[in-house]
Order: structure tokens, then sequence, then C-alpha cells
């Protein structure tokens, strides 16, 4: 008996021993190694991601529980909200403000990469945002400067996108002699292409087409054969060969774009696919092979039908399909009809920028009676059609609304217009009219000091010294050697106003000369300009501008601008 309890003993120390040594090897950096080299989306690292969270669980071990759901949102595709949700509250609860910046903004990229809900993804990156201002991490901070500038690019606001790329390039292109892991090089490299391809894009929207190529052949020539980047390269090769296509290089554009195509299809990016689609789309057309053509824009359909997504880049396809089937299949015609007004509708809420800019190349009203009369033709009566309808309507009444109030606001914009040629606000309307007689006014100044304020003041205009901020009464009266009791009888008995509004319209008049006859001031923000006439608040300017000329700065400075051609 003592040898069999002697044995067991033996047996019981020997398992612990044999069992208990591999248990020790599992450290969280050996997990991680088996999976951290693998692809985005590789399914495959899940068992080794699910040990480290429960590792990371079972040890309170905050820290490596925030990292293990970060590589569940990266690996796990079918649930990378779920684990994208859960990293956030990990980081809200253990972790700092740079975690909750960065876990905000992974979650945003995921509506923007995956799901393309731009307005979704925007609320992310606006949180992340707020969350890393005051961060000292600038790899973070420019992150996501750089996802935001992404989304004004597609909500079509290309001027400030480039600004927000233009620094990521500037960021993310340094070249630094601090020692790097692996994964950092690789994220700053990717962070570096990514922002060289946006701003590509953005040059090319721009019209700038010169840096759009400069820009492409540099993204193509750092990816080239290099199997890390072959996303990225196939980026710049879709940029190359749509510039070769504005080029008419329809042979090399062909073959760079659908060069591109593969891996962009292989990691579901179905936004980028769809303008791939659209060029060579457009490639066909101008090769007069119509066949092709119309096999490339049902793919963009076929894209909107299954993703609810479009991108006012290519929303033209419809038109070719519409003006393709038209008095040759009515059904097909009517189909692409309603396609391309849910495809309006669509870009309505999402592009409201663009909006105006698509519906001014397409006449709504002419689409709407085509769709009356090929729904008659068909014979297609049904409650679909008269939804349809409603909708349509509903987008005229509020493109109605918009007209006219562009209408009014132009209406205004003439009336200054008309004021500031009749007079000369340089010198006429920043003068102070001399009373008639001095001899009929209300009060008890003399002709000489009423000269001599006049005088003062004439200078005090003609130096525009009412720029200056925090001009009182009794200040300005001290400058003109006079006081304030008798600034006030002058500018009530002459000007018909108070000493604050006669400040107020000297400084908008002088601000909006400038407007009218200086553009590099067309191009201020009204914070500067505000500044420059001397009014401290924003708010205040604004308010006094639009009093005093019937219209607001901004407003104005719009009108301004398209009607000198200025973008």
């Amino acid at each position: 008996m003592k040898k069999c309890y002697g044995f067991l003993m033996l047996f019981s120390f020997l398992s612990q021993l044999t069992f208990s040594q591999p248990k020790k090897e599992k450290t969280f950096e050996k997990i991680r190694r088996k999976y951290e080299m693998k692809t985005i989306d590789d399914i495959s690292a899940m068992p080794d991601v699910r040990i480290f969270i429960l590792k990371a669980k079972d040890e309170s071990n905050f820290s490596k529980l925030i990292q293990g759901y970060r590589d569940g949102r990266q690996f796990d595709l079918p649930h990378k909200i779920n684990y994208a949700d859960s990293a956030i509250a990990a980081s809200i609860k253990y972790g700092s403000k740079d975690d909750i910046s960065n876990d905000y903004l992974s979650k945003g990229i995921i509506y923007y990469f995956y799901h393309k809900n731009y307005k979704l993804a925007l609320d992310q990156y606006l949180k992340a945002y707020g969350f890393s201002k005051r961060s000292y991490d600038q790899y973070l901070h420019h992150k996501v400067i750089y996802h935001l500038g992404v989304v004004k690019l597609h909500l079509g606001y290309y001027e400030e996108a480039q600004e927000h790329f233009d620094e990521c390039v500037a960021y993310y292109g340094k070249k630094t002699e601090a020692k790097l892991h692996f994964n950092e090089k690789f994220n700053r490299k990717k962070a570096y292409l990514n922002s060289l391809h946006q701003l590509t894009v953005t040059c090319r929207y721009l019209k700038n087409y010169k840096k759009s190529d400069s820009l492409s052949q540099l993204g193509h020539d750092l990816t080239l054969n290099d199997d890390d980047f072959a996303l990225e390269h196939s980026y710049f090769l879709k940029c190359r060969g749509i510039s070769k296509y504005i080029k008419k290089d329809y042979s090399g554009a062909e073959a760079d774009l659908e060069s591109s195509l593969p891996v962009i299809v292989q990691r579901n990016d179905f936004a980028w696919a769809s303008v791939v689609y659209y060029y060579l789309g457009k490639i066909n057309e101008a090769q007069n092979d119509t066949d092709k053509a119309i096999l490339y824009y049902t793919k963009i359909d076929s894209i909107f039908e299954v993703h609810a997504f479009v991108l006012p880049e290519v929303y033209k396809s419809y038109n070719f399909l519409i003006e393709h089937y038209k008095d040759k299949d009515v059904k097909r015609q009517l189909y692409y009809t309603n396609q391309l007004l849910k495809a309006d509708s669509l870009l309505t809420k999402n592009y409201a920028y663009l909006s105006s800019k698509l519906h001014r190349d397409f006449d709504r009203r002419m689409l709407v009676e085509e769709k009356e009369r090929l729904e008659q033709v068909s014979k297609k009566k049904t409650v679909y059609a008269q939804f349809l309808a409603g909708l349509v309507l509903l987008i005229l009444i509020i493109f109605t609304v918009r007209y006219r109030k562009d209408r009014t606001i132009k209406k205004q914009y003439l009336f200054l217009q008309k004021k500031l040629a009749e007079q000369s606000i340089a010198k006429d309307d920043l003068v102070i009219d001399e009373a008639p007689e001095y001899s009929i006014r209300k009060t008890f100044l003399t002709d000489e000091m009423a000269q001599k304020i006049t005088e003062k003041l004439k200078k005090f205009e003609d130096e525009h010294q009412f720029r200056k901020k925090g001009l009182t009464q009794h200040s300005t009266a001290v400058k003109l050697g006079t006081n304030s009791h008798y600034l006030s009888i002058y500018i009530n008995e002459n000007k018909g106003m108070n000493f604050n509004r006669y400040i107020a319209e000297l400084r908008i008049n002088y601000i909006t000369n400038l407007l009218n006859t200086n553009n590099k001031y067309l191009h201020y923000t009204i914070e500067a300009l505000a500044e420059e006439c001397g009014i401290a608040a924003r708010q205040n300017f604004s308010s006094l501008f639009n009093e005093i000329n019937g219209i607001r700065p901004t407003d104005y400075i719009r009108n301004r601008k398209k009607e000198l051609g200025l973008s």
C-alpha cells in the first residue's frame, strides 16, 4: 500500500512538472508572435488571439486586454465592430486618452474602409480628434488628421483635404534616426504611402495634373515589387491609369487599370474598384466598344445594389446606360433611370457639397418626365412608382427652397455691388459729411470747435485709425484733442448715429471695399477679415456686416468669387 501511495505521489509530481512547463512558456509575447505577422483579416489568427485575450483577463492585465481586442479587430472580419467596441470600452476604463483616441479612430476606419459609411466614420474620427488634440503622440495625431482629410475629400472639400494630406505626407515622410520596431516602420511607411495616394487623388480632382502625375509615379516606384504594399501599389497604378486616360493614352490606361484591379477586388475595396470600372468603361466608350463599356458600367451598378454605395466620380455611368437602352429595352431603361434617381438621392444626403454640381450637369426635370413616360409605356403603375415620384417631388422642393434662398442672396449681393459702384467707399463713405450750416446746429458747439473735430476726424478716417481694436468714445476723443461729450454731439449731428455705430460702419465699409477691390481678401477667413478691420469677434463681425450690407460676409465672398471666376 505504501509503495502504491509513493508511486502516486511521484506520478503527481512528474505530471505537474510535465504539464506546467509549457504553461510558463506561454507568455504574451510568444502567443502574439504566432499571429502578429499575418495579413489583415486573416481569420486563422483568431484562435491565438482568443488565447491572448483570455490570458489578459485571467491575469487582469488591462494593457494586454486592450491589445487583444485590437488584434481581434484586425483579424476577425465578421466581428470587427464588436472588437472595436470592446477595445473602446476597455480603453475608456483602463487606458489613456491616446488609447481612447486610437480606438475611436480604428472604429471609424472600419466604417470608412469596410462599410463606406462616411457619416458614421466621421463621427468616430471627430471623437478621436477630441481625445488627440493635446496628445504628445504625433503619429496618432497625424493619423486622425489623415482620416479627417479622407472624409473631406469624399465630401468634396478638396482644398481642405489637400492641406491635411500635405501635412501628413510631410510628417510621415520625415527620416527618423530612432530605432523603430518592424511593425512601427511598416505602419509609418504605410501611412506615408496612403497619404501620398490621397494627395494624388486630391490634386487630380483639383485639376493639378502635373503634381498628380508626379506623386503617382513616386508612389508606384516606392511600392514596385513590394508584396507588403501590394494594395498601395495597385492604388498608384489606378491613379496612373486614370492620368493616361485623361491624356487619351487609352491602351496604356487600360493596361494600368486592369493591372490594379485584382488586388483591389481581393481586398474588397469596392469604392476604388468602382472607379477603376468607370474609367475602363470610359476607355471602351472612347474606342466605340459599347458592349465592354456596358459590362464595366453594370459592375458599378452591382456594387451600388449590394453596398448601397456610389461615388460622385462614377455617377454618370448611369447616363450612358439609360441612353443606350433608350427605344431598345424600355424595362432596362426604366431600371437604370430608377437607379440613377436612387443614387442621386443618396449623393444628395451624403455629398451635400457636390450635389449642386451634379444637378447642374443633369436636368432633373427632364429625367422625371422621361421616367413618367417610361412608366406609361411599360404600364407599371405601382406603389413603388408613387413612392419614387414623392421622393422626386421632395428633392425638387428642397432644391426650389435652396434656389429661392440663393436668388435672395444674389439679389442682396447685386444691390450692394450697385451701391459700391455708385459711391467711392475709399473716400465718400468714410468721410464725415459736413453739416450744411453750423449756424443751425442744435447744440452749443462753436464753429471753431466743429471745424477742429471735422479736420481731425478726416485724418482719423483717412489713416484708417478706426482699425485699432478696443476703441472707445473716450480714447478717440482724447486722440482728437476734444472730450467725449463734444465728440458724441458732433457725430450725432453730422452722421445721425452714435459713436459705436459710426465706428462699426467705418470698419465694415472699409473691409467691404477691400473685398470688392482686392481679390486676395476673398481668400481670408472670417476671423482674419474681422482682425483686418479691428473687430474682435467673428460673430460680431458677421452680424455687423449683415446688418450694414444686408448680406452675410460668407455669401458676399462666395458670390464675388463666382463673379470673378475664382475657385
